[in-house]
């Protein structure tokens, strides 16, 4: 399975003190080893960070939505 999209920056990187970002979700770890992360590794963690940091109404869960629904649209648009 491939990933929605390459990955679920929002160029917000501000870590709590588990080392997690506040915007995205991702760990330092993650981030760092996003490139060379599986499809299938990278896809569970948007599913992961949608759960956890895409629910709720604030400017960084929508920011985060917004990309990943932007990045289907266009993966639909290129299977055609």
């Amino acid at each position: 399975m491939d990933p929605i999209t390459k990955k679920p920056c929002i160029d917000i990187c501000e870590f709590n003190k588990k080392s997690v970002c506040k915007a995205c979700g991702r760990t330092r770890q993650e981030k760092k080893d996003w490139k060379q992360l599986a499809p299938a590794e990278k896809q569970a963690i948007w599913t992961r960070i949608l759960e956890s940091h895409g629910s709720g109404k604030g400017k960084h869960p929508r920011a985060l939505r917004d990309l990943y629904e932007k990045a289907r649209q266009k993966k639909r648009k290129k299977a055609r």
